[in-house]
């Protein structure tokens, strides 16, 4: 067995730690969705009650929602006729709670224009807090939910966020501003609960600031992770096409739609570390994430066109005539995972790691400053099965070599000055 490391400046990680077969038969697991509604109840001279009629998109909300079944529903472009309370009613009465269905409830709205809006299932939540974060473009609103079926206390905390559309400089700079003022209040809040981050963010590449900001925070506990790990320059990018969530239609027809085919990934759900790595209660089910209807076949194409084979064919046209949005759906694990995890005492240190693994065990590690770190990999009985010491630097890959070791879960650990977290990583050969 020997140790080495690599130094490489962009190496994506997919760090998605999950345990199937050995938790996830006895854990709920929760569907979460994110959508932009496009103008729901908000008439302009271009989206006007004839060609973007609440009334009709609201039957759409219901066929794509009843497909789906989620638990969460986290939107964006909520409109003001009336009110913002209006429509958020307006939803729930026509959209949700139909058919005999009373499982929802929503969150008050805030804000003047085109507000962010969260529904969820009262069976499985009760919404303990709503901060809103106002900004120069619109508000960012982080719902706490408290996840009501197991004996622990465990909180979801969901943050939609709709930041600034438009390709300028100026437009960049927003939405950048706007994600500062999000992270500098998390940063305040000094919380290691479980977070995801959701909606539309209008970026066209992962290189923007405001992405950035997200994903390669000052502190490295505060970071959000692409689930997919799908990380790269998106806008009219064939080799994104799986992922790309806007624009549902290819040609104008006369409609408030944006048009010019599925070209851009406009929509997203990051998840925290802890999410990522279940050290909270909560963990991200490998595989789950979907752009909804999105089959790799609709580069700058409508959804509908070519045939479209994913949903029933009026799920596919309730897509279309609904939103030039895809929603975007996520599955979580809920409840303990045996405790085998742990978090770090230091907010500045994070190891991000390739899991599951094979013959090499990969992973980067981010700290405030170069330290030296004890690592160590034991056996889920508890024998330790290598250890060693390195000095740990923010851009090296570190590898262990595993090709002896059998197929199964193992602990790898991580001490230090002010450290001492554990994960779980599966070797899957």
């Amino acid at each position: 067995m020997f140790f080495k490391y690599y130094k490489m400046k962009n190496f994506l990680f997919t760090g998605l730690f999950l345990i199937t077969g050995i938790v996830s038969f006895s854990q709920e697991t929760i569907k979460l969705m994110t959508y932009n509604l496009l103008n729901f109840n908000n008439y302009t001279s271009y989206c006007t009650e004839a060609n973007n009629s609440h009334v009709a998109k609201a039957a759409y909300l219901n066929t794509i929602v009843s497909n789906q079944q989620p638990d969460i529903l986290a939107v964006c472009e909520v409109g003001t006729n009336v009110s913002a309370s209006y429509t958020t009613n307006y939803i729930l009465g026509n959209s949700l709670n139909t058919g005999g269905e009373t499982r929802w409830l929503a969150a008050s709205p805030t804000g003047s224009y085109l507000v962010n809006g969260l529904f969820y299932d009262k069976n499985k939540f009760q919404l303990v807090s709503q901060p809103v974060i106002t900004t120069d473009v619109r508000d960012i609103n982080i719902y706490k939910l408290k996840y009501l079926n197991t004996t622990e206390t465990l909180y979801f905390n969901v943050v939609i966020s709709h930041l600034k559309a438009g390709n300028t400089s100026e437009d960049a700079a927003d939405r950048a501003a706007m994600v500062q003022q999000l992270m500098n209040y998390l940063q305040n809040l000094g919380s290691n609960e479980n977070y995801v981050i959701v909606g539309d963010f209008n970026v066209y590449t992962y290189e923007e600031q405001c992405f950035q900001k997200l994903i390669n925070p000052s502190y490295p506990n505060l970071a959000f992770y692409d689930p997919v790990d799908q990380l790269g320059e998106w806008n009219n990018n064939y080799s994104f096409r799986n992922y790309h969530t806007q624009s549902t239609h290819s040609a104008s027809d006369s409609d408030c739609h944006s048009y010019g085919g599925m070209d851009d990934r406009f929509d997203f759900i990051l998840i925290s570390s802890s999410v990522k790595d279940g050290t909270a209660g909560i963990e991200y089910k490998s595989g789950s994430y979907w752009a909804v209807g999105q089959d790799g076949l609709r580069f700058n194409g409508s959804i509908n066109s070519p045939a479209n084979s994913t949903l029933p064919a009026n799920v596919i046209s309730a897509l279309y005539n609904m939103s030039d949005h895809l929603p975007v759906v996520a599955e979580f694990y809920m409840g303990n995972q045996n405790g085998v995890a742990s978090m770090s005492s230091d907010p500045m240190f994070y190891a991000n790691i390739v899991n599951p693994v094979s013959d090499e065990l990969k992973y980067q590690l981010k700290t405030s400053y170069e330290k030296d770190i004890t690592v160590s990999l034991y056996s889920v009985a508890g024998s330790r099965l290598f250890e060693s010491t390195i000095t740990s630097e923010p851009n090296n890959i570190y590898t262990h070599d595993i090709s002896g070791l059998g197929s199964g879960m193992y602990i790898l650990n991580f001490s230090g000055e002010g450290i001492n977290q554990s994960f779980r990583i599966i070797k899957s050969k």
